[in-house]
């Protein structure tokens, strides 16, 4: 399958470089050509008509672009013979032409960048590979958003290498700015080429199937691939990872930040992008192992939040990261340290093995003073 992959792959890439090269041919031919009847019209001009050679070049171009605008003109048979045979015999067709092969070949640059077969010479970017299997559209439609909202990421270029996306993105990615893709597989070194993989900053390993541990070996797969390239010293791997115990192996292939396919949460990569290492703490969010979030309901009357936090890590019950504002209803993160709280719901970050009591939390915060 994958040697019918490759032969696909090379046989459109064989195809679309034959034509750009045909196309490229004729343009040459077709503009030495003309340089070459517009250099012996003039030089006719100068003999049969004794124009100067400035008078020669004008009667040349105006009469080659249909112009005509019959203040200079031919008046001798040898000069209105030398016209007809070079001008309008030769010059107004090989223009057309000329004109014609530009055209298309603009018109299938087009299409090439429409369809992701254009190799773009790129640096520094962010490349994605895969697409994930189900709504790969909003998913990317929402990377994109938070990569534009994050510090540092703003204005680099996101590169998505898929086979996706055959017949161009869709439209509501289409018209997102510095989103481009190319239709390849990252287990081909001449499609991690192609994208410029070597000079990416930031490389993001998508897994195939989010729920599906044969992932794994397709993302390891491109580990590999990529520490075959000679890549930026500076670039930065994020590779999702379906099964835990795979993450040690990953990070022996090259991989700097893991998680795991979280599908709704595309702002987790972005995250771990721009902050290496606060994946974890995300993923604690979602995990029933490890450090907990959990809600106390306790009396807080007018205390500061910084007495309320040193409070609770000196008793090592936890750490306060947010609560309920009793006026608003609403609940405030990472509130300033002076702010004055009263609040009847606080919630407090602790390890699995040692969650505080509402008791203990509310005899420690009755002992500030």
């Amino acid at each position: 399958m994958n040697f019918f992959y490759r032969f696909l792959n090379w046989r459109r890439n064989t195809q679309l470089s034959f034509k750009d090269d045909i196309l490229k041919l004729s343009l040459i031919r077709s503009a030495l050509l003309l340089l070459v009847i517009i250099i012996v019209h003039v030089y006719l001009m100068t003999v049969f008509e004794a124009f100067s050679w400035q008078d020669a070049l004008w009667l040349t171009l105006t009469t080659l672009s249909t112009t005509g605008y019959g203040d200079i003109s031919a008046t001798t048979m040898e000069g209105k013979t030398a016209t007809v045979i070079l001008l309008y015999l030769g010059g107004i067709f090989i223009l057309a032409k000329a004109a014609g092969d530009y055209f298309e070949y603009r018109s299938n640059i087009r299409v090439q960048k429409m369809q992701g077969y254009w190799e773009w010479n790129m640096s520094g970017h962010i490349l994605v590979i895969n697409t994930p299997s189900q709504q790969g559209e909003q998913f990317f439609v929402r990377l994109l958003k938070h990569i534009r909202h994050s510090s540092g990421l703003q204005s680099q270029t996101v590169q998505i290498l898929t086979n996706q996306f055959p017949n161009g993105l869709p439209s509501q990615l289409s018209e997102m700015p510095g989103l481009i893709h190319y239709t390849g597989s990252g287990t081909l070194p001449e499609d991690l080429a192609t994208v410029n993989a070597p000079q990416a900053k930031y490389i993001i390993i998508l897994a195939k199937q989010e729920n599906e541990r044969d992932s794994d070996s397709r993302t390891f797969d491109i580990l590999y691939r990529l520490q075959e390239l000679q890549l930026r010293t500076d670039v930065l791997i994020l590779a999702e990872c379906v099964d835990d115990e795979n993450r040690q192996r990953f990070k022996q292939a090259g991989a700097n930040v893991i998680i795991r396919p979280m599908r709704a949460y595309p702002e987790m990569l972005v995250r771990s992008l721009v902050a290496p290492g606060s994946e974890q703490i995300i993923e604690n969010l979602f995990s029933s192992l490890g450090d907990q979030y959990l809600r106390y309901e306790v009396n807080i009357n007018n205390l500061s939040w910084k007495d309320i936090v040193c409070q609770l890590i000196q008793q090592d019950l936890g750490t306060a990261v947010a609560y309920i504002n009793s006026e608003t209803g609403q609940c405030e993160t990472n509130p300033h340290a002076n702010s004055q709280i009263t609040t009847q719901s606080l919630f407090i970050m602790a390890n699995d093995d040692n969650a505080p009591t509402t008791v203990a939390i509310q005899q420690a915060l009755a002992n500030i003073k």
